[in-house]
């Protein structure tokens, strides 16, 4: 007698991971700054979606956006990590907050700080802003930045439906976008032209944050941390030297894109001059 309950789809096999190693594997990242580290996945997405694969298949769109929004999420978590291991206007302002014990069994103690962020989305204007103002003490919105949050904030709503929802706009992310209500489902679409839109974006929230980054700490290198119990004034150029780096840009650098060519003693003896020390 045929089973009625066998008569809607395929039968499958019990299926399981066999072995998780297989789906990891180690990347040392720590000598480049987490802005080249965004640009190097970004090269890596679009080796991974050329020019000639467009129009063949709506996911393409979709997939490369993501994987961009991702990279971004991974710059700022990686940055105000860095952050938090050189800033000690940062590092009070954490002081009172959590961590999760399984963050710090499994990071390597030179990536600590990055489980302080591990249980925050950063796929949201409103998060990554709170965040900087929450451990960082820097408001983005409030220092120009607010007009490119809001952008990266509707390409997090695109995100959400690509992620959750099959490409399908969900109603919440529909109103936020104020698109048009239609009978039908509405569904992410994106082209080449609009991932454009989403790279020029998301490489620009990238850039401008981590130029005011970069701007803010070596002010508080010119004037607040001097006056702090753990300064030590023999250790001031080798500060600077690693806020450079945490901030410095190899890539634009060999790319000639880097419209003051300084080096980091130049960089320095500027930022001593503005703020009379």
């Amino acid at each position: 007698m045929s089973n009625w309950r066998s008569c809607i789809s395929q039968n499958v096999a019990s299926e399981r991971i066999n072995d998780l190693n297989d789906y990891v594997s180690i990347c040392d990242v720590s000598k480049s700054a987490p802005i080249d580290q965004f640009y190097s996945e970004i090269q890596s997405i679009l080796a991974l979606f050329p020019f000639n694969t467009w129009g063949e298949n709506t996911w393409v769109g979709a997939l490369s956006s993501i994987a961009v929004i991702s990279s971004v999420e991974n710059y700022f978590r990686q940055i105000f990590s860095q952050i938090l291991k050189i800033c000690v206007d940062s590092q009070k302002n954490a002081a009172s907050k959590s961590i999760n014990l399984g963050s710090v069994i499994w990071h390597p103690s030179n990536e600590i700080e990055r489980g302080a962020f591990e249980h925050i989305s950063l796929a949201s204007a409103d998060n990554i802003n709170n965040t900087s103002k929450t451990f960082i003490g820097i408001d983005l919105k409030a220092n120009g930045l607010g007009v490119i949050l809001s952008e990266f904030d509707k390409i997090c709503e695109l995100r959400h439906g690509i992620v959750h929802s099959g490409k399908v706009v969900a109603g919440k992310n529909g109103i936020k976008l104020k698109l048009q209500p239609t009978n039908d489902l509405t569904k992410i679409d994106i082209g080449f032209d609009q991932f454009q839109e989403i790279m020029s974006i998301c490489n620009a929230l990238v850039v401008d944050s981590n130029k005011l980054f970069f701007a803010e700490l070596s002010q508080r290198w010119a004037t607040t941390w001097r006056n702090t119990p753990s300064w030590d004034n023999s250790k001031a150029n080798l500060k600077f030297k690693t806020i450079w780096h945490t901030f410095f840009s190899s890539r634009d650098y060999q790319n000639r894109t880097i419209p003051e060519d300084l080096t980091w003693i130049k960089c320095r003896n500027q930022v001593m001059q503005e703020f009379n020390i």
